[in-house]
């Protein structure tokens, strides 16, 4: 194990032919994109892409095909707490970077899920997935019982709707869906792509609909690490990343749906795949006997890789086509239906593209599935 983590370190100190280009291919990228800011990020996240702490074996990520760093959620944590800093000291736009106080709470429960993912990217179970689980469950139900005005009274689905008139059901409901939610990104980040994919169009959304600038800093840093991600290979979100990025859709959006902005089948609809997958995932485990916190080779994502491995000469390219035709047929027909007004944001009518993804998850598991079978 020391002696391939020293040959991985190797290779991207002294980097390969193949290496060099790729590295120069995204510099060349982020620097048309971005200018010096771009240069300056993706110089940054090439850093952390070498360091030591946080590095994880390509089995560990079940498709990858190399060795990688897990702190690219640090990175995007890196960038947008400048970018942050700086709005809030230097520009006019304060007032509008953190609204109001509950937004002040929300985002330290948002810290605190980064914390426990950054904990975890430097070192692999340094608390246990029972203690980051409760951990969550603690905090957010912390914020929502200082702050119960941000628990959903009326969401437009029969009985729960019932359920929700009850305080304390209510605010057991609310806490348990956003524990889950946040679970379910980090159960999905399983390949290039797939996750920042998704976030990248929920925050394109958030800044078409309310213009923060804060929207726009995110925007930016899921670009930029999707660049990286998509060419190279060897830099991932990890848990940080993808509880971090969950936590923040997840609080937006919730906001939203009790302000009235968005409906809550509109932000399913961008977040299917995580939430799809999630219930896939928990059932599979569970009905095999085995605990819903181990990792598997279940998940869409991985039969979809299988599939199209044969088809590209690059590992890398099958791993991020992957990721990319699933967040595009998900959150990508989100974005597009919003973008196109095929319906306002609030409308009840996302249900249907809801359930449209929902029967497209099960019909292409279920083709994978077999098509697995007969491969043998």
């Amino acid at each position: 194990m020391l002696s391939v983590l020293r040959q991985q370190l190797s290779d991207l100190l002294l980097p390969s032919n193949k290496t060099v280009h790729k590295l120069i291919m995204m510099a060349m990228l982020a620097f048309l994109a971005f200018g010096i800011t771009g240069l300056g990020v993706f110089t940054l996240m090439y850093s952390l892409s070498t360091m030591r702490a946080g590095r994880d074996s390509a089995a560990s990520h079940g498709i990858s095909a190399s060795d990688s760093s897990r702190l690219g959620g640090a990175a995007i944590a890196l960038i947008f707490g400048a970018y942050f800093i700086g709005l809030v000291l230097l520009t006019p736009y304060t007032p509008s970077v953190v609204r109001v106080e509950r937004e002040m709470y929300m985002w330290l429960a948002i810290l605190i899920c980064v914390f426990l993912g950054l904990a975890e990217d430097i070192k692999a179970d340094f608390l246990t997935p029972f203690l980051r689980l409760m951990t969550k469950f603690a905090v957010w139900g912390w914020f929502f019982w200082l702050w119960p005005d941000v628990i959903p009274k009326q969401l437009g689905i029969m009985g729960l709707d019932d359920l929700l008139q009850v305080p304390l059901l209510a605010w057991l409901l609310t806490t348990t869906f956003c524990v889950g939610f946040i679970n379910a990104f980090n159960m999905a980040d399983g390949a290039n792509g797939l996750v920042p994919g998704i976030a990248f169009a929920a925050f394109v959304i958030f800044f078409l609909e309310y213009g923060r600038p804060i929207d726009g800093i995110l925007m930016f840093a899921c670009t930029m690490f999707l660049l990286f991600n998509i060419i190279s290979g060897w830099f991932f979100l990890g848990d940080t990343g993808s509880y971090g990025l969950g936590a923040i859709i997840l609080g937006y959006g919730l906001i939203g749906v009790i302000e009235g902005d968005f409906s809550i089948w509109f932000m399913l609809a961008i977040a299917a795949y995580p939430c799809l997958d999630f219930i896939a995932s928990i059932t599979r485990r569970l009905a095999s006997g085995r605990s819903p916190f181990v990792a598997d080779d279940g998940h869409l994502h991985n039969y979809l890789h299988r599939k199209l491995k044969p088809v590209f000469s690059s590992k890398v390219m099958a791993n991020s086509i992957t990721g990319l035709l699933i967040s595009g047929c998900t959150a990508g027909l989100a974005l597009l239906g919003y973008i196109t007004s095929w319906r306002a944001a609030d409308s009840p009518d996302w249900l249907w593209v809801f359930v449209a993804e929902a029967g497209l998850y099960l019909l292409v598991m279920r083709w994978l599935k077999q098509q697995s079978q007969q491969e043998g």
